[in-house]
């Protein structure tokens, strides 16, 4: 028998906090609407899995250890079966040291219990469930965030209407993915929604969890005040809402695009068929250690030459200054990276960590034997920041600057990719 539950819980830290994601050490002036810690729980008579999603900008790997410590504790779910992830807002807690973003400490230790206690809760809320998956598209409102310039440059965001843009350096992914989650007597316990795009619509200094916010409410309104929506952010490490052309903008832009995604995750929704039936409910994951790339020369020289004139530098250029001064004094290093794999029937759900290039979202679904394959960035705290295409580190650009927030190994990427695929493979022929 599958049983299911869901639930959420407030986890909006006081006003005053730093908001991290920008250059600047922004401090909260008040709330857009609530930030949110939701959890899946899923039983079958073999396992039980947790899948939490916290509206963060991203988590390091101590607070996600502190938030399955304690779901295992008070529910025996073993921790390799717990998956943590963010929805990447950048309006949101102050969970991460940045470029001048502060994290608050005492928040952090009273955020993982909440988190955690989401999990508990819905683990004590499953019922006898259904549960069935389906697909749309929607191409209109995400964009690929690195271009070619007609003068032989490379720009990361060239600006709306900029006369110098010659085209995209790389493409998209419109896949929408969603899982239905019912009760055995058809009544809607919650749905899940995987999407590739940037959550930075919003800006300025109130909390807000931007677009799937906006996802969330609106699924409300039509489900139930009681159904809980949950958000999977795909592979968006170089996707963003931003439309060069300026055809696609204008104020509240998250509401404009929370509500598009809203309306396809519904219509998809109602299509699905119940998939569960016998749900084979399985769990495997891996680790591999990946090494640190160091600062170029080019960029060390670029950092002092800031750090030596701070009023003519900008507040870019001095923070990845000091970003490279930070790596130098660390020296060579490596980070143990988690990959993870949970399967439920025909879809497989990936935990893959820091923000990954959509190339590789779109690799890895290609390669999958599985008929649905959800990939879930931002998963576990096992690394940070923007892991890129090869390709990408050559042709320059924001992300693949070296920093504290990028600073993987070239090749981290399409090592990721195999071993998902290994995984995935292993996982379907069990």
């Amino acid at each position: 028998m599958l049983r299911c539950g869901m639930a959420e819980v407030d986890i909006t830290p006081p006003l005053g906090s730093s908001i991290p994601g920008y250059f600047k050490d922004r401090r909260s002036s008040g709330v857009r609407d609530p930030l949110y810690a939701k959890a899946l729980v899923v039983e079958t008579e073999e396992r039980t899995v947790a899948f939490i999603v916290t509206d963060t900008i991203d988590l390091a790997r101590r607070d996600v250890e502190r938030i399955r410590e304690r779901v295992q504790q008070l529910t025996d779910i073993p921790d390799s079966h717990i998956m943590v992830s963010a929805t990447h807002t950048h309006t949101g807690p102050p969970v991460k040291e940045g470029f001048n973003s502060q994290i608050d400490e005492s928040y952090m230790e009273w955020f993982a219990k909440k988190a955690a206690d989401a999990a508990v809760l819905a683990h004590k809320g499953r019922v006898e469930a259904r549960i069935g998956f389906g697909r749309g598209h929607e191409a209109d409102i995400a964009f690929n965030r690195r271009y070619f310039m007609k003068d032989g440059t490379f720009r990361t965001n060239p600006g709306v209407n900029n006369p110098l843009t010659d085209r995209a350096a790389g493409p998209i992914d419109p896949e929408l993915l969603v899982v239905r989650i019912d009760a055995a007597d058809g009544s809607p316990i919650g749905v899940l929604t995987n999407y590739a795009c940037h959550t930075d619509a919003v800006g300025g200094s109130e909390y807000s969890a931007d677009f799937p916010g906006v996802m969330s409410a609106l699924i409300k309104k039509a489900l139930g005040d009681k159904t809980i929506h949950m958000f999977m952010m795909g592979t968006s490490g170089n996707i963003n809402h931003i439309d060069i052309s300026g055809k696609f903008k204008g104020p509240n832009h998250h509401i404009r695009i929370g509500t598009v995604l809203a309306a396809e995750t519904l219509k998809v929704r109602e299509k699905i068929v119940d998939a569960s039936g016998e749900l084979e409910l399985d769990v495997n994951r891996t680790f591999f250690g990946a090494p640190h790339r160091s600062p170029t020369e080019q960029e060390v020289r670029q950092a002092d030459e800031a750090l030596g004139n701070e009023a003519a530098a900008g507040d870019v250029e001095l923070a990845f200054a000091r970003q490279i001064r930070k790596l130098q004094a660390e020296g060579p290093g490596m980070t143990e990276i988690e990959i993870q794999s949970i399967r439920l029937g025909g879809l497989a759900i990936v935990g893959v960590p820091a923000e990954l290039f959509v190339e590789f979202g779109l690799g890895i679904k290609a390669n999958s034997p599985f008929p649905f394959t959800l990939v879930n960035e931002l998963c576990n705290g096992s690394t940070r920041g923007y892991i890129c295409t090869q390709e990408a580190y050559g042709q320059g650009g924001y992300e693949p600057r070296t920093s504290n927030n990028s600073k993987m190994a070239i090749d981290t990427g399409d090592r990721i990719v195999e071993h998902v695929v290994e995984l995935l493979h292993s996982l379907h022929s069990r």
